[in-house]
């Protein structure tokens, strides 16, 4: 039986639920779906990853006007923008992740860069982006402290449980564990 949904579309109009966040040291005390938490600890193993957080977010009654709000930064606006909001059904999975400046950290983003153009190009809806916040705040500079990547993954076809996402998670998870191996990708020990 799969995980029920916190919150009917008709009765929340916006549900986010964070999944999940980890940090590296972290990853073996997980109490999350065993599902998301594979994921994570998965590309938590490449060298130069810092940290992993997830959410699931029900995209239905996003419009194009929320999108200006601040509480929808997250959101990828112009895949939204195209559609005009979220689609009947649909719910957005979004794993945010935080590399390491350095060389390590540079060759894992090139990699998961990789792996989620080849899984967009296998027919999946997944993307990749950069996210970052505004260079200055009335609190300081922040530039150059804030920078972090989104895989966003979109699963039609959720009405009662979010079984249908965990699936396609458990789908990207053997294949990211399959191209770890098949090209002898730097893990750490």
């Amino acid at each position: 039986m799969g995980t029920s949904l916190i919150a009917k579309k008709d009765r929340l109009p916006r549900c986010r639920i964070y999944i999940h966040h980890l940090r590296e040291k972290e990853y073996h005390m997980s109490n999350y779906p065993i599902d998301v938490s594979n994921f994570h600890e998965t590309l938590l193993r490449l060298k130069g990853m810092v940290s992993v957080e997830s959410s699931v977010e029900n995209l239905e009654p996003i419009d194009r006007e929320m999108l200006s709000l601040s509480d929808y930064a997250h959101l990828p606006h112009a895949t939204l923008r195209r559609t005009n909001g979220g689609l009947e059904n649909e719910v957005f999975l979004q794993f945010e992740f935080e590399i390491e400046r350095s060389e390590e950290g540079l060759v894992a983003l090139e990699f998961i860069s990789w792996f989620v153009r080849d899984q967009a190009r296998g027919g999946n809806t997944i993307q990749l982006r950069p996210f970052a916040l505004p260079p200055e705040t009335p609190y300081g500079r922040q530039l150059g402290t804030t920078l972090k990547f989104h895989i966003d993954l979109f699963i039609d076809g959720v009405v009662d449980t979010l079984e249908p996402a965990f699936a396609k998670i458990r789908e990207l998870d053997a294949s990211l564990h399959l191209a770890m191996r098949l090209y002898q990708i730097p893990v750490k020990p």
